[in-house]
Protein backbone atom coordinates (compact mmCIF):
# COMPACT_ATOMS: atom_id res chain seq x y z
CA UNK A 1 0.00 0.00 0.00
CA UNK A 2 2.93 2.42 0.78
CA UNK A 3 4.21 1.81 -2.61
CA UNK A 4 0.53 2.15 -4.32
CA UNK A 5 0.12 5.33 -1.81
CA UNK A 6 3.84 7.14 -3.19
CA UNK A 7 3.06 6.20 -7.27
CA UNK A 8 -0.59 7.99 -6.33
CA UNK A 9 0.97 10.85 -5.31
CA UNK A 10 3.79 11.16 -7.80
CA UNK A 11 0.85 11.11 -10.58
CA UNK A 12 -0.80 14.21 -8.67
CA UNK A 13 2.34 15.82 -8.52
CA UNK A 14 2.95 15.69 -12.50
CA UNK A 15 -0.16 16.36 -13.09
CA UNK A 16 -0.22 19.67 -10.64
CA UNK A 17 2.95 20.42 -11.99
CA UNK A 18 1.79 20.09 -16.07
CA UNK A 19 -1.00 22.09 -14.68
CA UNK A 20 0.77 24.89 -13.68
CA UNK A 21 3.11 24.95 -16.51
CA UNK A 22 0.19 25.58 -18.82
CA UNK A 23 -1.48 28.34 -17.17
CA UNK A 24 2.11 30.41 -16.15
CA UNK A 25 1.90 33.95 -17.46
CA UNK A 26 4.11 32.97 -20.27
CA UNK A 27 2.40 29.64 -21.60
CA UNK A 28 -1.10 32.37 -21.34
CA UNK A 29 0.61 35.16 -23.15
CA UNK A 30 2.05 33.13 -25.85
CA UNK A 31 -1.30 31.43 -26.50
CA UNK A 32 -3.66 34.71 -26.00
CA UNK A 33 -1.60 37.09 -27.81
CA UNK A 34 -3.43 39.38 -29.32
CA UNK A 35 -6.15 39.74 -27.00
CA UNK A 36 -7.09 43.14 -28.77
CA UNK A 37 -6.42 45.96 -31.15
CA UNK A 38 -2.69 46.05 -32.94
CA UNK A 39 -1.85 49.25 -34.22
CA UNK A 40 1.02 50.14 -36.77
CA UNK A 41 2.80 52.96 -36.68
CA UNK A 42 4.18 54.45 -40.38
CA UNK A 43 6.58 57.10 -40.21
CA UNK A 44 5.07 58.81 -43.98
CA UNK A 45 2.11 60.72 -45.21
CA UNK A 46 -0.64 58.53 -46.79
CA UNK A 47 -0.88 57.31 -50.06
CA UNK A 48 2.88 56.14 -50.79
CA UNK A 49 4.26 52.92 -51.11
CA UNK A 50 4.38 51.93 -47.43
CA UNK A 51 1.10 52.94 -47.05
CA UNK A 52 0.31 50.19 -49.85
CA UNK A 53 2.32 47.47 -48.78
CA UNK A 54 1.34 48.30 -44.76
CA UNK A 55 -2.47 47.84 -45.38
CA UNK A 56 -1.63 44.54 -47.35
CA UNK A 57 0.86 43.40 -43.96
CA UNK A 58 -2.04 44.73 -41.18
CA UNK A 59 -5.34 43.00 -43.21
CA UNK A 60 -2.80 39.61 -43.71
CA UNK A 61 -2.32 40.09 -39.66
CA UNK A 62 -6.18 40.60 -39.03
CA UNK A 63 -7.31 37.37 -40.89
CA UNK A 64 -4.55 35.10 -38.55
CA UNK A 65 -5.50 36.88 -35.45
CA UNK A 66 -8.83 37.98 -35.51
CA UNK A 67 -8.09 41.07 -33.82
CA UNK A 68 -8.34 44.59 -35.67
CA UNK A 69 -4.69 45.83 -37.13
CA UNK A 70 -4.56 49.46 -37.59
CA UNK A 71 -2.51 51.66 -39.62
CA UNK A 72 -1.39 54.88 -37.99
CA UNK A 73 0.18 56.64 -40.18
CA UNK A 74 2.70 60.07 -37.73
CA UNK A 75 4.95 61.40 -40.38
CA UNK A 76 7.31 63.59 -39.58
CA UNK A 77 10.79 64.72 -38.69
CA UNK A 78 12.29 62.54 -41.28
CA UNK A 79 10.46 59.29 -39.30
CA UNK A 80 11.71 60.23 -35.95
CA UNK A 81 7.63 61.33 -34.48
CA UNK A 82 6.56 57.70 -35.33
CA UNK A 83 9.99 55.92 -34.31
CA UNK A 84 10.17 57.55 -30.84
CA UNK A 85 6.25 56.75 -30.17
CA UNK A 86 6.77 52.98 -30.81
CA UNK A 87 10.63 52.96 -28.17
CA UNK A 88 8.60 54.75 -25.41
CA UNK A 89 4.97 52.44 -25.91
CA UNK A 90 4.31 50.08 -23.50
CA UNK A 91 6.45 46.58 -24.61
CA UNK A 92 3.48 44.71 -24.54
CA UNK A 93 3.60 43.68 -28.43
CA UNK A 94 0.26 45.83 -29.75
CA UNK A 95 1.74 49.31 -30.77
CA UNK A 96 4.48 48.53 -33.51
CA UNK A 97 6.28 50.18 -36.10
CA UNK A 98 6.87 49.56 -39.90
CA UNK A 99 10.04 51.89 -40.68
CA UNK A 100 12.76 51.82 -43.93
CA UNK A 101 16.42 51.47 -43.38
CA UNK A 102 17.48 54.87 -42.87
CA UNK A 103 15.69 54.64 -39.39
CA UNK A 104 19.33 53.08 -38.32
CA UNK A 105 20.95 56.29 -39.36
CA UNK A 106 18.93 58.63 -37.86
CA UNK A 107 21.32 58.96 -34.75
CA UNK A 108 24.33 59.86 -37.52
CA UNK A 109 22.25 62.27 -38.83
CA UNK A 110 21.34 64.32 -35.63
CA UNK A 111 22.92 63.89 -32.76
CA UNK A 112 19.31 64.84 -30.53
CA UNK A 113 17.37 62.07 -31.90
CA UNK A 114 16.21 60.17 -28.77
CA UNK A 115 16.76 57.09 -29.55
CA UNK A 116 19.26 54.50 -30.02
CA UNK A 117 17.76 52.19 -33.20
CA UNK A 118 19.95 49.33 -32.30
CA UNK A 119 18.70 49.57 -28.59
CA UNK A 120 15.65 50.60 -27.86
CA UNK A 121 14.05 48.22 -30.55
CA UNK A 122 13.20 44.45 -30.71
CA UNK A 123 13.40 43.56 -34.44
CA UNK A 124 10.69 41.73 -35.43
CA UNK A 125 10.93 40.63 -39.61
CA UNK A 126 12.40 42.45 -42.47
CA UNK A 127 9.38 42.45 -44.62
CA UNK A 128 10.52 43.86 -48.14
CA UNK A 129 12.94 45.00 -50.54
CA UNK A 130 12.31 47.92 -52.78
CA UNK A 131 14.51 50.10 -55.49
CA UNK A 132 13.83 54.15 -55.78
CA UNK A 133 13.72 55.39 -59.11
CA UNK A 134 15.06 59.18 -59.82
CA UNK A 135 12.75 60.86 -61.86
CA UNK A 136 12.34 64.43 -63.67
CA UNK A 137 9.65 66.66 -64.95
CA UNK A 138 8.82 66.52 -68.92
CA UNK A 139 9.23 70.21 -68.86
CA UNK A 140 13.14 69.57 -68.60
CA UNK A 141 13.16 67.80 -71.71
CA UNK A 142 16.18 65.72 -70.82
CA UNK A 143 15.16 61.65 -71.46
CA UNK A 144 17.72 60.46 -69.67
CA UNK A 145 20.63 60.71 -66.07
CA UNK A 146 23.34 61.81 -68.76
CA UNK A 147 21.18 64.49 -70.37
CA UNK A 148 20.06 66.10 -67.08
CA UNK A 149 23.47 66.22 -65.52
CA UNK A 150 24.86 68.37 -68.65
CA UNK A 151 21.54 70.34 -67.78
CA UNK A 152 22.02 71.22 -64.52
CA UNK A 153 26.15 71.94 -65.05
CA UNK A 154 24.88 74.23 -67.21
CA UNK A 155 23.15 76.12 -64.98
CA UNK A 156 24.40 75.37 -61.46
CA UNK A 157 22.24 75.77 -58.29
CA UNK A 158 19.33 76.22 -60.67
CA UNK A 159 17.44 73.02 -60.07
CA UNK A 160 16.69 70.89 -56.97
CA UNK A 161 15.15 67.59 -55.58
CA UNK A 162 12.69 66.41 -53.75
CA UNK A 163 12.89 63.68 -51.27
CA UNK A 164 10.93 61.70 -48.26
CA UNK A 165 12.70 63.52 -45.56
CA UNK A 166 15.89 64.63 -44.52
CA UNK A 167 17.78 61.76 -43.67
CA UNK A 168 15.94 59.36 -46.09
CA UNK A 169 17.48 56.82 -48.09
CA UNK A 170 16.62 59.05 -51.38
CA UNK A 171 18.62 61.50 -49.39
CA UNK A 172 21.75 59.83 -48.95
CA UNK A 173 21.64 58.18 -52.50
CA UNK A 174 21.26 61.60 -54.27
CA UNK A 175 24.02 63.47 -51.99
CA UNK A 176 26.49 60.62 -52.93
CA UNK A 177 25.63 61.30 -56.84
CA UNK A 178 25.78 64.64 -56.64
CA UNK A 179 29.71 64.16 -55.03
CA UNK A 180 30.40 61.41 -57.70
CA UNK A 181 28.85 63.68 -60.32
CA UNK A 182 29.75 66.98 -59.47
CA UNK A 183 26.42 68.28 -59.32
CA UNK A 184 25.09 71.84 -57.90
CA UNK A 185 21.69 70.83 -57.08
CA UNK A 186 19.80 71.15 -53.33
CA UNK A 187 17.63 69.10 -51.38
CA UNK A 188 13.87 69.88 -50.80
CA UNK A 189 12.64 67.09 -48.26
CA UNK A 190 9.13 66.25 -47.62
CA UNK A 191 7.00 64.15 -45.17
CA UNK A 192 6.63 61.03 -47.81
CA UNK A 193 6.55 60.15 -50.98
CA UNK A 194 3.11 61.37 -52.20
CA UNK A 195 3.77 65.23 -51.65
CA UNK A 196 7.24 64.83 -53.90
CA UNK A 197 5.10 63.93 -56.51
CA UNK A 198 2.36 66.37 -56.52
CA UNK A 199 5.47 69.21 -56.22
CA UNK A 200 6.81 67.69 -59.17
CA UNK A 201 3.45 66.98 -61.35
CA UNK A 202 2.48 70.39 -60.35
CA UNK A 203 5.98 72.00 -61.75
CA UNK A 204 7.56 73.22 -58.26
CA UNK A 205 10.02 71.23 -57.84
CA UNK A 206 12.48 69.62 -60.96
CA UNK A 207 13.68 66.13 -59.91
CA UNK A 208 12.54 63.65 -57.34
CA UNK A 209 14.06 60.29 -55.78
CA UNK A 210 10.73 57.78 -54.68
CA UNK A 211 9.67 54.64 -54.51
CA UNK A 212 9.75 52.21 -57.59
CA UNK A 213 5.86 51.69 -56.97
CA UNK A 214 5.14 55.69 -56.68
CA UNK A 215 7.02 56.44 -59.89
CA UNK A 216 5.80 53.67 -61.85
CA UNK A 217 2.11 55.25 -62.89
CA UNK A 218 3.73 58.71 -63.59
CA UNK A 219 6.82 56.82 -65.72
CA UNK A 220 4.39 55.07 -68.18
CA UNK A 221 1.85 57.71 -68.14
CA UNK A 222 4.61 60.53 -69.16
CA UNK A 223 4.18 62.78 -66.31
CA UNK A 224 7.49 62.24 -65.29
CA UNK A 225 10.58 61.29 -67.27
CA UNK A 226 12.53 58.27 -64.67
CA UNK A 227 16.18 59.09 -65.34
CA UNK A 228 17.68 55.94 -62.87
CA UNK A 229 16.99 53.25 -60.54
CA UNK A 230 18.88 52.39 -57.31
CA UNK A 231 19.83 48.99 -56.82
CA UNK A 232 22.01 45.84 -58.65
CA UNK A 233 20.05 45.30 -61.51
CA UNK A 234 17.08 47.04 -63.64
CA UNK A 235 13.82 46.63 -62.53
CA UNK A 236 11.25 44.79 -64.43
CA UNK A 237 8.46 47.72 -63.93
CA UNK A 238 10.88 50.41 -65.64
CA UNK A 239 13.13 47.77 -68.11
CA UNK A 240 13.99 50.44 -70.28
CA UNK A 241 15.73 52.59 -66.99
CA UNK A 242 18.98 51.74 -66.24
CA UNK A 243 20.46 51.68 -62.59
CA UNK A 244 22.96 54.20 -61.25
CA UNK A 245 25.58 51.90 -61.79
CA UNK A 246 24.76 51.08 -65.64
CA UNK A 247 24.89 55.27 -66.00
CA UNK A 248 28.43 55.28 -64.64
CA UNK A 249 28.24 56.07 -61.34
CA UNK A 250 29.68 53.25 -59.00
CA UNK A 251 30.01 55.00 -55.70
CA UNK A 252 29.57 53.24 -53.01
CA UNK A 253 25.99 52.63 -51.91
CA UNK A 254 24.45 53.47 -55.42
CA UNK A 255 23.80 49.58 -55.52
CA UNK A 256 22.57 48.65 -52.76
CA UNK A 257 18.22 48.96 -52.34
CA UNK A 258 16.01 50.18 -49.60
CA UNK A 259 14.49 47.30 -47.26
CA UNK A 260 10.77 47.81 -45.20
CA UNK A 261 11.12 45.99 -41.30
CA UNK A 262 9.01 46.05 -38.19
CA UNK A 263 10.06 46.73 -35.19
CA UNK A 264 8.32 46.62 -31.04
CA UNK A 265 9.56 48.09 -28.45
CA UNK A 266 13.23 47.19 -26.87
CA UNK A 267 11.33 45.60 -24.12
CA UNK A 268 8.53 43.05 -25.38
CA UNK A 269 8.86 39.83 -24.08
CA UNK A 270 10.92 37.21 -26.68
CA UNK A 271 7.69 35.17 -27.56
CA UNK A 272 5.82 38.02 -28.31
CA UNK A 273 8.48 39.41 -30.67
CA UNK A 274 8.56 35.37 -32.09
CA UNK A 275 5.03 35.06 -32.65
CA UNK A 276 4.81 38.49 -34.34
CA UNK A 277 7.64 37.41 -36.80
CA UNK A 278 6.21 33.84 -37.40
CA UNK A 279 3.04 35.01 -38.22
CA UNK A 280 4.37 37.93 -40.23
CA UNK A 281 6.08 35.49 -42.39
CA UNK A 282 2.87 33.23 -42.97
CA UNK A 283 1.38 36.56 -44.25
CA UNK A 284 4.60 37.58 -46.92
CA UNK A 285 4.63 34.11 -48.56
CA UNK A 286 0.76 34.44 -49.65
CA UNK A 287 1.23 34.31 -53.01
CA UNK A 288 -1.62 36.89 -54.09
CA UNK A 289 0.01 39.31 -51.72
CA UNK A 290 3.48 38.66 -53.06
CA UNK A 291 2.16 39.27 -56.82
CA UNK A 292 0.27 42.30 -55.60
CA UNK A 293 3.29 43.87 -54.13
CA UNK A 294 5.50 42.33 -56.54
CA UNK A 295 3.22 44.42 -59.29
CA UNK A 296 4.35 47.63 -57.50
CA UNK A 297 7.80 47.22 -57.17
CA UNK A 298 8.00 45.49 -53.86
CA UNK A 299 9.30 42.60 -53.26
CA UNK A 300 8.06 40.93 -50.15
CA UNK A 301 10.87 38.96 -48.22
CA UNK A 302 10.83 38.37 -44.53
CA UNK A 303 13.36 37.17 -42.05
CA UNK A 304 14.32 35.94 -38.62
CA UNK A 305 14.74 38.82 -35.63
CA UNK A 306 18.24 37.88 -35.06
CA UNK A 307 18.91 38.57 -39.33
CA UNK A 308 16.73 41.47 -39.29
CA UNK A 309 19.56 42.97 -36.35
CA UNK A 310 22.62 41.75 -38.01
CA UNK A 311 21.10 43.65 -41.08
CA UNK A 312 20.89 46.70 -38.95
CA UNK A 313 24.31 46.48 -37.64
CA UNK A 314 25.69 46.02 -41.11
CA UNK A 315 23.70 48.94 -42.45
CA UNK A 316 24.49 51.63 -39.81
CA UNK A 317 28.06 50.81 -39.89
CA UNK A 318 28.21 51.03 -44.08
CA UNK A 319 25.92 54.04 -44.06
CA UNK A 320 27.08 56.31 -41.10
CA UNK A 321 30.35 56.31 -42.62
CA UNK A 322 29.15 57.90 -45.77
CA UNK A 323 27.22 59.80 -43.51
CA UNK A 324 30.13 61.62 -42.08
CA UNK A 325 32.36 61.66 -45.52
CA UNK A 326 29.79 63.54 -46.95
CA UNK A 327 28.89 65.80 -44.15
CA UNK A 328 24.98 64.98 -44.14
CA UNK A 329 22.52 65.94 -41.70
CA UNK A 330 19.02 66.13 -40.99
CA UNK A 331 18.16 69.68 -42.20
Amino acid sequence: MVSQFIRHITKLTLVAGAFALATSPVCAQTAAFPEKTVKILVPFAPGGASDVMTRQIAEGLREIWQQPVIVDFKPGASGIVAADAVAKADPDGYTALIHVSGMVLLPALNNKVPFDPLKDFAPVSQVATMALAYVASPSLEVKNLAEFIALAKSKPGQYNYGSFGAGSAGHLYMEILKDAAGLDIFHVPYKGEQPVLTELLGGHISTGIVSLPGAVPYANSGKVVPLAVTGPIRTQQLPNTPTFIESGFRAPGLESISWYAVFLPAKTPKHIVQKFSNDLKIVLAKPEIRQRMQDYGITMTGTTPEELGEMMKVDSARWTKVIQEKHIRLE
